[in-house]
Formats: C-alpha cells, sequence, structure tokens
C-alpha cells in the first residue's frame, strides 16, 4: 500500500497560521458584538433615565399644582358656599367663579394655568417625542417576563398623551377661564393618566423614590391627577 505522502515543511506553519488568523477574527468579531451590545445596554438605560426624569418631573409639579387647586377651591366654596352643593368638577368649579374672582383667586388661578402650559405641556410633548424615537421597549412582547409591563405602560401613555394634547389645543389657547386639562374628570372625556409608571421605571432602573410619590396615590389617574 502506497503511504499518503507527508505534507511539506512550510505546510504545518501556514495552516496554523490560518487557523491563528481565523480564530483572531472570530474573536473580534465577538468582542465587537459585546461591546455593541454593551453599547446599546447602556443608550436604552439612559432612555429610561430620560423617560424616568420627565415622569418625576410631572409628578412633582402635580403635586404642587394640586395643593394650588385644593386652596383655589377652599377659597371659592367659602365665598360661594352654593356652588359646593352643585358637584362641580374642578375645572367647571373654577370656569363658573371666573368672571367675579377675587384678585388672591385670580392670582391662583393664574399659577395654576401656568403650570398646565408651562409645565405639563411641555412634559407631555416631550414624552410624546420620547414615545415616537423609541425603536425598542414598545416592540417588546407584553408577555416579556421583564418588560412586558413597561410595553403595555408605554401604550396606555402614548394613548392618554395624544388624547391630552388634543383637548389642551381646543381647551386652553383661547379660554383664559380654563386652567385645568383633565380626561377622566366628571365630563369623561377620555382616558386618565396610567398608573404606576414612574415606579415600575424605577424598578427596571434600581433607582429608590422617595416616600409618598403622586403617581403611587393615584393622582394622576383622573381628575384629582396631574396630566388627567
Amino acid at each position: 500500500m502506497i503511504e499518503p505522502a507527508a505534507p511539506p515543511n512550510w505546510a504545518a506553519p501556514a495552516i496554523l497560521g490560518a487557523l491563528l488568523a481565523v480564530l483572531g477574527y472570530l474573536g473580534k468579531l465577538a468582542t465587537d458584538f459585546i461591546l455593541e451590545w454593551r453599547k446599546a445596554n447602556r443608550e436604552r438605560r439612559a432612555r429610561l433615565v430620560q423617560l424616568l426624569a420627565m415622569l418625576r418631573a410631572g409628578d412633582v409639579a402635580m403635586k404642587i399644582q394640586c395643593e394650588i387647586r385644593n386652596e383655589l377651591a377652599d377659597r371659592i366654596y367659602a365665598r360661594r358656599p352654593e356652588l359646593g352643593q352643585l358637584g362641580l368638577g374642578y375645572d367647571r368649579l373654577f370656569s363658573r367663579a371666573f368672571e367675579d374672582m377675587r384678585p388672591e383667586e385670580r392670582r391662583l388661578h393664574g399659577l395654576i394655568r401656568a403650570y398646565t402650559v408651562h409645565t405639563m405641556k411641555p412634559l407631555n410633548d416631550g414624552i410624546l417625542d420620547w414615545l415616537r424615537t423609541d425603536t425598542h421597549f414598545r416592540g417588546i412582547s407584553p408577555r416579556d417576563h421583564r418588560f412586558g409591563r413597561l410595553s403595555a405602560y408605554l401604550q396606555e401613555l402614548e394613548a392618554h398623551l395624544l388624547l391630552w394634547r388634543a383637548k389642551y389645543e381646543d381647551w386652553i389657547p383661547d379660554n383664559p377661564d380654563r386652567c385645568l386639562v383633565y380626561l377622566a374628570d366628571e365630563d369623561r372625556h377620555g382616558v386618565g393618566f396610567p398608573r404606576g409608571g414612574t415606579k415600575l421605571i424605577a424598578d427596571l432602573l434600581g433607582h429608590d423614590l422617595p416616600p409618598g410619590k403622586p403617581d403611587d396615590e393615584g393622582t394622576r389617574g383622573g381628575w384629582r391627577g396631574s396630566l388627567a
């Protein structure tokens, strides 16, 4: 039997060199993949931090607006107790009393309106911009074990904010007696701000929130809440 010819002396180093080159290329591909994956995770985390900041800013602004709103309502009821028997929501109450408001009442009304125009509106627009540019989280299945609840929340949030903006444009610019834009109020003009989002995103990021958050108290879910 004829024995196979032995490879020439130069073949082994060449094969080894080629193998090392292939392994080096594969290693570079793996390294690049890991770096890109980490970069994408950092960018997604940064976007969640941005969204959380806007939600928390809305919570704080709403808490202050609610305090001013309650003070204005108390002043109106004290001066015109008959209005307290009508069961009016805040928006109708303030609109009904607007023409004969006292100077301090008019000042409080102006502050409430300023929060709606210069805080709530920009924040809502910012969140809508965030949602439009989100190419990841909203595409996740609601059944996903980690981000499913977030995906469902973002869909509800967008629906609410689109309706809120539509009512704002009809309700606020040409009506100085209006100062609040609520959807889940006594008129049922839309769906309320979805609850639990601030805590949900904070938990995903591993962030601690201060106690007594407006979002946990449900103050953003209806006529009692911030972006409702």
